[in-house]
């Protein structure tokens, strides 16, 4: 998704060498990863000629957001507190983050 967020609409070969600048893949492999994230939603697809062009069907915002509340829900049972504890212990966090946490707190507790 984020070569398609880079490069826009976008044929599949396009995609295709753009991901190999990350690792060696087969076109086949892209192409049907191209092909689920279409059904899934998160992609558009239109026929130009003998070819495909994808491009993303929700900004990038969007998709992030959904992931996030699948993996909540799904991995921490719709508990957040897990996650934060887990990135505030991972690495030094900035003071724009800090105040980003304490406004979240503010808003959804009572702040102490």
């Amino acid at each position: 998704m984020n070569i398609c967020w880079k490069l826009g609409k976008s044929s599949a070969r396009d995609i295709y060498e753009e991901t190999l600048r990350e690792r060696k893949r087969g076109y086949q492999t892209v192409k049907t990863m191209l092909d689920r994230l279409v059904v899934k939603g998160y992609l558009a697809r239109e026929k130009f000629g003998p070819i495909w062009l994808y491009e993303p069907a929700v900004p990038r915002a969007k998709a992030l957001s959904r992931e996030i509340d699948t993996f909540v829900g799904t991995v921490l049972d719709n508990t957040v507190a897990p996650f934060f504890i887990y990135l505030a212990g991972k690495e030094r966090l900035t003071d724009e983050e800090i105040a980003a946490l304490k406004k979240i707190i503010a808003e959804h507790g009572d702040g102490e």
